[in-house]
């Protein structure tokens, strides 16, 4: 899974990132500090990395810091996935962890899920479903007839709660 997405804009290359569905403009900048810093803003990134990475390949430096992004925007994330999932379930796995998996976003075992904090590139909709889904599967045999039956009916109430939700924020904003 690629971390960081080139583009091209009047013949100049800038790079992307993604966070919860949005692409943000990632700006490199050279410091005199020896510590990598990242500060995330509502379009863009500011990466400031120290000047002795300004002449040699700091791909993997970057790479690294999205990651550290990623893996701090899951905690949040992912828990409040997780919270969404057992209300609309009414049952939890047993245990939870979040940790780096090569080419998939879950895993299940043992009543475990084990969550990929990449899965912050996309959308909340898009984590939350893969939650319900992960619980479902902790529950039921992937594929089997239960499984299916009960990832239907969570997907429906899943609607069911979103509706609810943007009603009773409409219903405060005005």
């Amino acid at each position: 899974m690629s971390l960081l997405n080139f583009k091209t804009a009047s013949n100049k290359t800038y790079l992307t990132v993604s966070v919860l569905g949005n692409s943000l403009k990632l700006n490199i900048k050279y410091t005199n500090t020896l510590i990598v810093e990242l500060n995330k803003k509502e379009t863009e990134i500011d990466l400031f990395l120290p000047k002795k990475y300004k002449h040699i390949e700091n791909i993997d430096v970057i790479n690294l810091a999205i990651q550290k992004l990623y893996n701090t925007i899951a905690e949040t994330e992912i828990e409040y996935a997780m919270e969404i999932a057992r209300h609309i379930l009414k049952f939890a796995p047993n245990d939870y962890k979040i940790q780096r998996l090569n080419n998939e976003f879950y895993k299940c075992s043992k009543n475990i899920i084990t969550i990929n904090p990449d899965i912050v590139k996309y959308n909340r909709e898009i984590i939350n479903t893969t939650i319900i889904q992960a619980f479902c599967k902790i529950k039921y045999k992937f594929n089997s007839a239960p499984y299916k039956k009960l990832l239907n009916t969570a997907m429906n109430n899943y609607e069911i709660y979103k509706t609810k939700t943007l009603i009773n924020k409409c219903l405060k904003v005005s």
